[in-house]
């Protein structure tokens, strides 16, 4: 009779494992850690030269997600970028916030992915500086190499609202973008066993 118990409570406790566990990338549980570069040309006020030359940007992001439920994740990021026209330069940082919903399963070889979020948004130009906030919108790709490794691949759309900080006058702009870069893909690749008890 003992022996029986004792066989229940490793089964309830196999179960449970089974339900919690990550058994692939984007199951409940999972995280992934994006690490991307991109280079974009940029227009709108903010952006354009009294020339009429859009800007020239590098940029370079990184952020953390993890899965709240199969598929669908939140988390945050930060981002750096360089840019220059032919009449400027600026360097912006922004970081915040951000949702998205990854398609696909255990069985997936290719993983298309849209998300959403927020930046806290700080530009420094050559004689101004500016803040404010980046609403954006991005769909792409994550194509698993490794198990734990993949490529990303990412177009977005950005839309920036700042202040300069030393007149308040408003000034916008926005951003096409396409970003190349890595996912660390964090989860638990083995399922774990279960226990059948022989009653």
């Amino acid at each position: 009779m003992r022996n029986k118990a004792l066989l229940l409570i490793f089964y309830f406790f196999g179960l449970c494992i089974s339900v919690s566990a990550q058994t692939y990338a984007i199951d409940k549980n999972a995280k992934i850690i994006f690490g991307l570069g991109s280079y974009a040309s940029q227009g709108g006020d903010l952006f354009v030269d009294p020339g009429g030359n859009n800007a020239k940007i590098i940029n370079f992001a990184a952020n953390i997600n993890y899965f709240i439920f199969k598929n669908f994740f939140i988390g945050g990021g930060i981002e750096f970028s360089n840019g220059s026209t032919k009449n400027y330069k600026s360097n912006s940082t922004g970081f915040g916030p951000q949702m998205g919903y990854v398609f696909g399963n255990a069985q997936s070889i290719a993983y298309p992915f849209l998300d959403l979020g927020i930046r806290r948004y700080e530009m420094s130009l050559d004689n101004a500086n500016a803040s404010g906030h980046d609403i954006f919108f991005g769909f792409g790709m994550i194509i698993p190499v490794k198990s734990h490794i993949g490529l990303v691949f990412e177009g977005g759309y950005h839309t920036l609202n700042l202040k300069d900080n030393y007149n308040d006058n408003s000034i916008s702009g926005n951003i096409f973008s396409l970003s190349v870069g890595f996912a660390g893909l964090l989860f638990h690749n083995v399922i774990p066993p279960r226990f059948y008890p022989s009653l």
